[in-house]
């Protein structure tokens, strides 16, 4: 490399400076083409993803599945604690009709107990009794997702659940859920605050105890190139 000498006032030669400022200058030029060469790299080649995130609750098979009252009445006994495991037929409590007739309500399936009516509430006809978790099934999870993206959801796209690993949307509710709806079945696990139910069946078995687990949910709408999504927003799978 060519060097400049220049003299200064006082007589000192100071060309060594000038060399290492132009090798600077050099070096700072092949660093901006590199770094260029690579952002546009990845703007053709990277990828960016369009998640919805969404929270909720683990479940086993069909989920919770609540034993209702079959006439209305009063809740004279509970047979059964919560966490028991019951089997098919395992009485579960005893309802007071109206005109003094005793009934025992048992379980229809195999299962862990999750709750129970309180003993002296009134109970209409089809009231849950309690809510069994069912004995076995594949996991999955029910997750909440708000109005404004659920209309970007759809069956098979895929989602990652924290600490139960990958899946896909397998089921999208068309409307709102209701407190109504979500209470009887998820207790206070589940609160609609006007979002939508969104049930994503998991690549893994459903371990004891995993039913009303809490988790969060990250469901991949489209995965686009950034130089798309920075000029057409076009999807690219």
């Amino acid at each position: 490399m060519t060097t400049t000498a220049v003299e200064t006032s006082g007589g000192e030669r100071i060309e060594q400076l000038v060399s290492t400022v132009r090798t600077k200058a050099w070096l700072a030029a092949v660093a901006l083409v590199v770094v260029a060469g690579s952002g546009a790299g990845w703007a053709w080649l990277g990828q960016v993803r369009d998640v919805v995130l969404a929270s909720g609750v683990l479940v086993t098979g069909g989920g919770p599945a609540p034993v209702a009252a079959p006439v209305a009445g009063s809740l004279a006994e509970v047979l059964v604690t919560a966490g028991q495991e019951v089997a098919p037929g395992t009485s579960l409590a005893v309802l007071a009709g109206a005109d003094g007739t005793r009934r025992v309500v048992a379980a229809a399936s195999a299962g862990r107990v999750i709750r129970t009516a309180v003993p002296g509430t009134a109970l209409a006809a089809g009231a849950p009794v309690a809510v069994v978790d069912p004995a076995a099934g594949p996991l999955k999870a029910v997750l909440l997702v708000g109005p404004d993206r659920i209309g970007a959801l759809t069956a098979g796209q895929p989602v990652t659940v924290t600490g139960a690993g990958p899946g896909r949307v397998s089921a999208v509710d068309p409307y709102p859920a209701s407190t109504d709806q979500l209470r009887p079945v998820y207790g206070d696990a589940l609160k609609a605050d006007g979002r939508y139910l969104v049930t994503v069946d998991l690549d893994r078995p459903a371990w004891p105890g995993a039913t009303l687990t809490p988790v969060a949910g990250e469901i991949t709408v489209a995965t686009v190139r950034p130089v798309d999504a920075l000029f057409h927003g076009g999807p690219r799978g």
